[in-house]
């Protein structure tokens, strides 16, 4: 056996099985995201994945663990952005993108809170929003930033806030479209100005500056 024979040969079974879960959550978050996922069995995500039942409990576990892995495999991304550029303002439009951009997943999580997924008690689950809100609290105690509010806003409210307005987006956006008469904005465009309303939220954490609060001395 030539002497890389044997490395390729252990990882090729390694690479087949990380494809063969890829695939086993790419089918279990489709399906949560169509419909209440206490409603979705493993039987119907080995079904869609194109493997047996045994498989989806052999690499994965329960239902249960399935909506786990599913949820979290967004945060590896999210908790990189933050890392790469930990600034509130900077770092939160690019988190929405994110969750506009992959809307099987962000319904799912919706879904998920919706069918009464107890959040509080899943830590490791709630790494983005506690890393966002670290940079948040931080922010807030920088003063390095000028806006035109008389106080900053709490940093949990504000950042509750654009999570809500990332999520709710995804999950009512095309009727709030229809109702406020935003049929006619170019996607694009609109997405745009979704993005430029995160960023002036997140400025809200930011206290005034000395000369601000107090103008005339």
């Amino acid at each position: 056996m030539p002497p890389d024979a044997a490395g390729l040969a252990d990882k090729q079974p390694r690479s087949s099985r990380e494809a063969t879960e890829q695939r086993i959550l790419d089918a279990a978050e489709e399906l949560f995201a169509s419909r209440n996922p206490t409603n979705v069995t493993v039987r119907e995500v080995a079904e869609k994945a194109g493997v047996t039942h045994a498989l989806v409990h052999q690499y994965v576990g329960t239902k249960e663990d399935l909506l786990a892995a599913v949820v979290t495999r967004g945060a590896p991304k999210r908790l990189d952005m933050i890392a790469e550029l930990p600034d509130f303002r900077a770092v939160t439009p690019l988190l929405v993108n994110d969750v506009l951009d992959r809307t099987l997943h962000s319904r799912t999580m919706i879904r998920s809170v919706m069918d009464g997924v107890d959040y509080a008690s899943l830590g490791d689950r709630m790494q983005t929003g506690q890393a966002l809100l670290a940079l948040a609290r931080q922010a807030a105690e920088s003063g390095t930033l000028r806006h035109p509010v008389t106080e900053p806003m709490d940093p949990r409210l504000v950042s509750a806030c654009v999570t809500a307005l990332a999520f709710g987006w995804v999950a009512v956006g095309e009727w709030l479209t229809q109702i406020y008469d935003l049929q006619g904005e170019e996607p694009e465009e609109l997405r745009a100005q979704l993005l430029d309303m995160v960023a002036r939220m997140a400025e809200q954490v930011f206290p005034l500056e000395p000369d601000e609060a107090n103008p005339t001395g």
